[in-house]
């Protein structure tokens, strides 16, 4: 039993460390967007008023946005932001915004300068990236979230 532990260590060593990277979802457009396509989401991918990395997802049933930050010369970005917005023109008051803040952990709501609802979720992602399955448990936290905050307010 230790051979075939030592052998299977070895070929764990052995294997490149791309093969483990394609299962690692990154900072990069291309490692979230291919994970979104893969969940079978509509994903465009396009750039910020900066030239930073951006995200259009439609995701059963939910659209937003994916920004990124911590980027170098726009790649080698650490971190992303999920974001959704509605022009509500002020009809939800901020002291809804504030319940709703101090009742939900990971998604914060703000209403803008133009009186428009919005929801994010910051995720630092770092150089490593994270597994998939807990990319998998975030999205479905977020979207959860925007759904909750679209009945909320009325959306």
């Amino acid at each position: 039993m230790k051979f075939i532990q030592v052998i299977a260590a070895a070929a764990l060593a052995a294997a490149p460390a791309s093969a483990f990277a394609a299962e690692i979802v990154a900072s990069g457009p291309d490692s979230v967007a291919g994970f979104f396509r893969e969940e079978g989401a509509s994903v465009e991918v396009t750039e910020d008023n900066v030239g930073d990395p951006k995200l259009r997802v439609e995701y059963y049933g939910t659209e937003f946005v994916i920004y990124y930050y911590g980027c170098s010369d726009n790649r080698d970005c650490d971190s992303i932001q999920f974001f959704s917005g509605y022009k509500t023109e002020g009809a939800v008051r901020v002291a809804k915004i504030n319940d709703w803040n101090a009742d939900n952990r990971f998604a914060r709501a703000y209403i803008s300068e133009s009186g428009s609802a919005r929801i994010e979720h910051d995720v630092y992602l770092g150089q490593r990236g994270m597994d998939p399955d807990d990319f998998a448990s975030l999205v479905s936290t977020w979207t959860g979230q925007v759904r909750d905050f679209e009945e909320y307010i009325d959306w």
